[in-house]
């Protein structure tokens, strides 16, 4: 008996590891550092190569202003968006899309990789979205839109 209690109080110890990981191991900057003078050179949006981003897949850049990932996702074929990866239940990070969705493996949120709307709670706001532009074989990341 003693131990199966054991074996229960390990594993939720792992789980519990798991979500402190994943809440606590992303960039949570609240604004960009202010330097004195201003920087005369714009530091350029971030960008991928399109074919870094299959069907289905996406690629992960860093949003300038908060440090947070963005997925840029192609859920068809030539249609690209970015989601925030930061789940709108409680700031976890979610992974990257699979089957069409991506998951908060935090408390099980699933949003749809193509809208960012909520597929199954808790969650019930939609991932931040942000623009995306294709430029020759480039893709670049726009502003948060939502």
């Amino acid at each position: 008996m003693d131990g199966g209690i054991a074996a229960v109080a390990i594993g939720g110890a792992g789980l519990l590891s798991g979500s402190l990981t994943r809440t606590f191991g992303r960039n949570r900057t609240a604004a960009p550092k202010q330097s004195a003078a201003p920087d005369p050179v714009a530091a350029p949006a971030p960008a991928v190569a399109a074919a870094s981003v299959p069907v289905g897949g996406s690629a992960q850049v860093k949003d300038p202003a908060t440090g947070d990932a963005v997925y840029i996702v192609q859920p068809k074929a030539g249609q690209y968006c970015a989601f925030s990866s930061v789940c709108t239940h409680s700031g976890c990070a979610v992974d990257a899309p699979r089957n069409g969705q991506l998951y908060c493996p935090c408390h099980g949120s699933r949003f749809d990789a193509a809208t960012g709307a909520v597929v199954n709670g808790p969650a019930v706001k939609p991932l931040p979205r942000y623009g995306v532009t294709k430029d020759g074989d480039q893709l670049t990341l726009g502003p948060l839109q939502s």
